[in-house]
């Protein structure tokens, strides 16, 4: 079957579903075929439901938790949006036909360069890649609008929280007793509140594992 047909009967089937969904965020989903977004060794697993687990616990979000993610920070044409960890490219992308800017912090050499090479393949031109620690973010071109961890933490680190904008929302998973749940964080003034989104399963990135955090 063309790889054009997978990818449409995974929109059709994984994302159009969701409750919420918006004919623009299908749009985007439409314009895009998840196979240029996945590494060469994996191009077959590109529609797959279900996460994929790199080394160092770096993961592949499946189809419906990007889109998942993408509905719950409900983009402003105008903002700008800080993704900590490439992994592929394809929230990204997805994002890039809603926000202004899309800043993305990558450490992996590997992971940062497929990520960029996807984003020229589909002529983005609004998505900038930083090679950084991302624990550390990019507070350089703080504040953001938005700010997308993806992947599993177990606490929020001040040093990110810090760098949103009044208003600014933070979607981060987090591992609590073996229990990941996807929460939105959002800033005012010198308060965050919390609210739980829904529940998925991964392993934590480990460079968030407890240490120069904060917990809410």
């Amino acid at each position: 079957m063309a790889e054009v047909t997978l990818n449409k009967n995974m929109i059709d089937g994984q994302i159009k579903p969701i409750n919420g969904m918006t004919e623009k965020l299908l749009s985007a989903f439409y314009s895009l075929d998840r196979c240029d977004f996945m590494p060469e060794a994996m191009r077959e697993m590109s529609y797959v439901e279900k996460n994929l687990i790199l080394e160092n616990n770096r993961t592949i979000l499946k189809p419906s938790l990007i889109a998942q993610i993408a509905l719950s920070i409900n983009l402003k044409a105008n903002e700008n949006v800080l993704i900590l960890g490439a992994t592929t490219g394809y929230l990204s992308a997805i994002l890039s036909h809603q926000a202004e800017t899309v800043i993305v912090v990558e450490e992996n050499e590997s992971l940062l360069r497929n990520s960029e090479n996807a984003i020229k393949k589909n002529n983005i031109n609004n998505v900038v890649f930083i090679k950084n620690e991302l624990v550390k973010g990019y507070n350089e071109q703080s504040p953001f609008n938005v700010i997308i961890i993806e992947g599993a933490i177990q606490e929020v680190p001040l040093n990110i929280t810090d760098q949103l904008d009044e208003e600014g929302r933070l979607l981060a998973i987090i591992q609590e007793e073996e229990i990941c749940s996807a929460k939105l964080f959002k800033k005012n003034g010198r308060c965050i509140s919390e609210q739980k989104l829904f529940n998925c399963t991964m392993p934590v990135l480990s460079m968030f594992m407890k240490k120069n955090s904060f917990s809410f």
